[in-house]
């Protein structure tokens, strides 16, 4: 049914070449071997049987070291440690569970025994390495010869000699990799470098896989208004790997963040009528639509967001992680933006250039005529009607017509509205608040409602109610609250009496905080706080003096006031009289900056 061709431009591409690794040739069986070698593999294997059969989850310390307390010894080797038991299992299984792989490692090289006297100094020195602060090697090493060298001072006639740094690295270097970066970067990042990666495999329909990258486009637009440039947008787009069309993109000029891969999402799985109704001049439709099966991201850090993968894991989307510094495993979206760059940007005015020899006397600031909102309409055309209508440079295949083939064989599931209305919920931002009396606090905001407000009520005031909160960074005048006893969500409103949130976003509530913020710093009279403050130290100076030189039967008051302005206390026990005076300083107002709004908002996190 399908041309066998199909995708010939696509996985031909040359790749970087991997040396093939061929299975391990043994010279010697198991008898061959010296008794002693062989009565120390069998313990190995003895020891792995038994933890085999008694361990209740993974070769971790927590399960390991309760039944290392409990395992017979087997004579021929001693009781491992829990690391080295783990580290003998997972030789013995990637081997396939072949007891060749049990054999002595030093036996393996050569017959050359290894000087293991100070073997006890290497495990410590080891238990120091793997740790999340990542110490470096020589770090351990010096601590390791730290330690031979204590040893040698403490016990007469003690001569060990600690192993040189290049054997020590070599040790540390032989180490299951992954069993260390587990140890060092957590389990997550250890599973996304060290996973099985698959080689490309045809989709045999659409939306079965997509791929999702950002990129700043080498252009610079101007303000609708202002007519100022505003910079390279970064656009963030998704693309079809079966049909190579473009399901859906986000751009802004902001730094790749979740936000801007959620709005790309939701442009990707949303039907397009309403994106159609803002630009009539579409001639044909853009019918990408439908639930992602498999979302390809890389390792940037947007990706790696708690929101994105509880997303993802929520509406159903497998998630796959490309390891670093390997965009041939991502070539759809990355030749697309080659694409867009040399196809569609080539002759409008503003464009920049990668390679700033290119550039010679052109200045794209300058020479930007182009309108934000009039490229967004170009690129929307561009897209539905040239991209997706034309046939690529082999004339393999035309996108729009994969897709009605793809679409008419094995169809996407399409999202029903209530399935959209979910699906803005489950790809707005995740947090966790407290919830209590008065609602919930979120970025200086009080959110309530009558619905909240009852649900509260089922809970002590005493114990604090932790929830799991949904916020949409595009309106920040509501959020959605996680009702865990009643299992859905409810919608709360921000409690704003005069209008301030309504379609505000979460950006700019975070900047008028800011302006606010040094609005009022820059109008403290300072030197004013200064003196009210060394006048009521003179007072309470004064009020001291009158105290002390009266006479004991004088009734003097204002002694508990002293003491309690004084804090006074069982945690604080001195006299009323311990107390510095406070000068008063010029103190010139913080200025609001004006001129640079760059770096005004700089600092602000991204979300």
């Amino acid at each position: 049914m399908f041309n066998n061709d199909l995708f010939d431009d696509e996985f031909n591409q040359p790749l970087p070449k991997a040396e093939t690794k061929l299975p391990q040739n043994y010279t010697k069986d198991l008898q061959a071997l010296p008794e002693k070698i062989k009565t120390t593999t069998f313990a190995k294997l003895k020891y792995i049987q038994w933890l085999e059969a008694n361990i209740q989850g993974g070769w971790t310390q927590k399960n390991l070291e309760p039944l290392l307390k409990l395992m017979p010894d087997v004579e021929g080797e001693k009781k491992p440690s829990w690391r080295t038991a783990a580290r003998w299992y997972s030789a013995y299984t990637n081997a396939d569970k072949n007891i060749m792989a049990l054999i002595p490692s030093h036996q393996k090289k050569g017959n050359r025994e290894r000087d293991t006297t100070t073997d006890k100094f290497f495990e410590k020195a080891l238990e120091r390495y793997l740790v999340k602060e990542k110490p470096s090697v020589a770090s351990a090493y010096k601590f390791y010869k730290d330690l031979v060298i204590i040893e040698n001072d403490s016990v007469v006639d003690s001569v060990l000699k600690p192993l040189t740094y290049k054997a020590f690295k070599n040790r540390i270097d032989n180490l299951p990799q992954y069993e260390v970066m587990i140890a060092r970067y957590g389990k997550r990042l250890a599973d996304i470098a060290y996973n099985k990666v698959e080689g490309h495999k045809r989709p045999i329909r659409v939306l079965e896989k997509v791929e999702i990258d950002h990129t700043p486009l080498d252009l610079i637009l101007l303000d609708d208004e202002l007519h100022i440039p505003l910079g390279r947008p970064t656009l963030t787009m998704l693309v079809d790997v079966y049909s190579h069309c473009i399901v859906g993109y986000y751009f802004s000029f902001s730094e790749p963040s979740y936000d801007a891969v959620r709005r790309a999402m939701l442009n990707a799985m949303k039907p397009k009528s309403e994106v159609a109704k803002l630009y009539p001049d579409t001639i044909n439709e853009w019918k990408c639509a439908g639930k992602i099966e498999t979302l390809v991201v890389d390792n940037g850090a947007e990706f790696w967001s708690n929101s994105l993968e509880l997303a993802c894991e929520e509406i159903g989307i497998n998630t796959q992680y490309n390891p670093v510094a390997k965009p041939w495993l991502k070539p759809f979206v990355e030749r697309m933006f080659g694409t867009i760059n040399t196809e569609l940007l080539d002759p409008v005015p503003g464009k920049t250039f990668s390679n700033i020899l290119q550039k010679h006397e052109y200045n794209p600031k300058k020479d930007a005529i182009m309108r934000f909102t009039t490229f967004m309409q170009l690129f929307h055309k561009w897209v539905v009607d040239v991209y997706h209508q034309d046939a690529d440079s082999r004339f393999k295949y035309i996108p729009s017509q994969l897709w009605d083939q793809g679409f008419n064989t094995l169809p996407p599931t399409m999202l029903s509205d209530a399935d959209l209305q979910q699906l803005d919920v489950v790809l707005s931002i995740s947090n966790h608040r407290v919830l209590r009396k008065g609602g919930i606090r979120l970025e200086n905001l009080s959110y309530d409602s009558t619905e909240l407000a009852n649900y509260r009520k089922q809970f002590s005031h005493k114990v604090s109610q932790e929830v799991l909160i949904k916020l949409n960074p595009d309106d920040i005048s509501y959020i959605y609250v996680y009702l865990d006893k009643l299992e859905h969500y409810i919608k709360v409103p921000c409690i704003d009496p005069n209008g301030y949130t309504q379609n505000l976003s979460l950006n700019q509530h975070k900047i008028n905080i800011r302006i606010h913020r040094d609005f009022i710093s820059g109008s403290i009279d300072n030197v004013g706080l200064a003196k009210a403050r060394m006048f009521i130290h003179n007072k309470i100076q004064n009020e001291f003096e009158e105290l002390k030189n009266a006479p004991k039967h004088s009734k003097v008051k204002g002694g508990k006031a002293l003491a309690k302005h004084q804090n006074i206390s069982s945690d604080s026990q001195k006299s009323i009289t311990h107390s510095k005076p406070v000068e008063a300083k010029k103190v010139t107002p913080k200025e609001q900056p004006t001129d640079s709004w760059d770096d005004f908002i700089s600092d602000l996190d991204g979300f």
